[in-house]
């Protein structure tokens, strides 16, 4: 059975398009984290419930890119992706702008992470099919777009804060909105199925969990610790004393040196097969964060540690993307949405319970925990197929 989205080579500009796309799109869920300190005053809420931010969303974002994956696979056509950037940009930009208060806010950051949902399983299944060759490296460079968002949105948020405040921050709305125009243009290529294909695709779930338990255990405690420490890593710095301007810095460190770790664990993918990377990717950010529990202060060793984290865990991005649609060749959609879906959504609500660490016990604790759930997605990982390249894994053989 054939995928939604058939083979094809993507030209140039067809390509720069899905990038800037994919970057502006993925800068709206991670607008938030930069004012996270901001917001707990405004709003009155701690710890717990600023983990709990990062579950909410997952829900949208995260556990519904399954369902509109297969829609995805289903039907095909360019509105999931368009759609889905205008909702995510609109609902994030003014969520954050104008909500007056934190269960509104939660309530539109969901509403936003519709959109978030719908863009991402369709996007990855297109892109995916329209390379040859060399898929860790080429995925990883789609994914590094994606990035690069996250580097400047929360650069552009704290700026657009201090420049403009609300209405400032509302602006943001409209990147997403001009990409989405392009993107249109661009996305008219994908074809919609014929109705009469539509009901060939079924899902046999049994089959789905027999193939994939290990690979979702692998991914919901990474995200865990992830999520985790993303959340507390602005609260950290506010409790040091870190200045507020520079927090938007602190995360763009951890994007950018995720983005160079994204882009080596890729190509030593296709070279090593996935296991190795998997397995560095969490000792390393594990370790990481374990130093920065421990250590005091916002000084250069403080950003080192961050710095080294973040090109730590995110090493095994592509690689956990592309071995996840090999579990289901000819699913890419779906298998997309399973592998940044249902495991990092398990993964973001336990974010929440770190956060009640991080209130009773202190956010040392916490990182701690959030560290060593990390170094436990080794396990699973050790069962994870260990002779299989995500070259092949890309490619959908078994």
């Amino acid at each position: 059975m054939k995928d939604s989205v058939p083979s094809r080579q993507s030209s140039w500009s067809e390509a720069a398009i899905w990038a800037v796309a994919h970057a502006v799109n993925d800068g709206y869920p991670t607008l938030y984290l930069a004012l996270l300190p901001t917001l707990m005053i405004r709003w009155h809420f701690a710890e717990s419930q600023a983990g709990l931010l990062a579950g909410l969303l997952a829900v949208t974002t995260q556990a519904l890119q399954p369902i509109m994956g297969m829609w995805a696979d289903s039907r095909g056509g360019p509105w999931f992706i368009v759609g889905g950037l205008l909702i995510g940009s609109v609902g994030n930009a003014l969520g954050l702008a104008w909500a007056p208060s934190y269960t509104i806010f939660a309530a539109v950051l969901m509403l936003g992470g519709l959109g978030n949902a719908a863009f991402h399983p369709h996007m990855a299944a297109l892109v995916s099919q329209s390379v040859l060759g060399h898929k860790g490296r080429r995925m990883s460079g789609w994914m590094v777009s994606g990035m690069i968002g996250h580097i400047l949105a929360p650069l552009a948020v704290v700026a657009a804060w201090q420049w403009g405040g609300k209405a400032g921050v509302a602006s943001l709305a409209l990147p997403g909105i001009v990409a989405a125009g392009l993107l249109f243009s661009s996305a008219r290529s994908i074809p919609t199925l014929p109705r009469r294909q539509r009901h060939k695709i079924r899902v046999e779930w049994g089959s789905v969990w027999q193939r994939g338990r290990a690979f979702f255990v692998l991914v919901a405690l990474r995200n865990l610790g992830t999520a985790s420490l993303l959340t507390l890593l602005p609260i950290v710095w506010h409790q040091r004393g870190g200045a507020f301007s520079q927090t938007g810095a602190l995360l763009a460190v951890v994007y950018s040196l995720g983005m160079i770790g994204n882009v080596l664990g890729g190509s030593a993918s296709d070279r090593f097969g996935p296991r190795p990377i998997l397995i560095g990717s969490l000792l390393g950010a594990s370790l990481a964060a374990v130093g920065g529990a421990l250590g005091t202060g916002t000084g250069w060793s403080f950003w080192l540690t961050v710095a080294v984290w973040g090109f730590a865990v995110n090493g095994a991005g592509a690689v956990l993307l592309v071995y996840g649609q090999s579990l289901f060749p000819g699913r890419l959609g779906m298998a997309s949405g399973l592998t940044m879906g249902v495991g990092n959504t398990v993964g973001a609500f336990g974010a929440w319970a770190v956060g009640i660490v991080a209130e009773t016990q202190g956010t040392t604790v916490a990182i701690l925990v959030a560290a060593g759930c990390l170094a436990i997605a080794v396990w699973p990982t050790l069962w994870v197929g260990a002779s299989r390249s995500v070259e092949s894994a890309g490619s959908g053989n078994t």
